[in-house]
């Protein structure tokens, strides 16, 4: 898959891309933006990901808190079981679609 197509998939489906992440465990949007590019090589702005942790927060699938480990406070999130129904089915869906389309360009 060309760079191109993979930054658009991710960028497409960047609150699945978050919520998968989030399933591993909590993160602090630092976090998640250095795993989002490891993983996907698409690299996500702070202007991008704050807003959409934001939203995730308001739908409810996402739970958010203020920690302290060291001196700088950090806001870390994690998902909740609604976060990660809605991850699990979002992913089954865009399987179904590249599917049901990878069957209609073979006909």
């Amino acid at each position: 898959m060309s760079k191109v197509v993979s930054d658009r998939m991710v960028k497409s489906f960047l609150d699945l891309f978050v919520l998968s992440l989030l399933n591993g465990g909590s993160k602090h949007g630092y976090e998640i933006m250095q795993d989002l590019r490891s993983k996907t090589g698409t690299r996500i702005g702070a202007g991008t990901l704050y807003p959409l942790l934001y939203e995730l927060e308001e739908r409810k699938l996402v739970t958010a808190e203020w920690v302290s480990p060291t001196r700088r406070n950090r806001r870390v999130y994690k998902i909740t079981d609604q976060g990660e129904r809605y991850c699990s089915q979002g992913f089954k869906g865009i399987d179904q679609l590249l599917r049901s389309s990878a069957t209609s360009s073979e006909d």
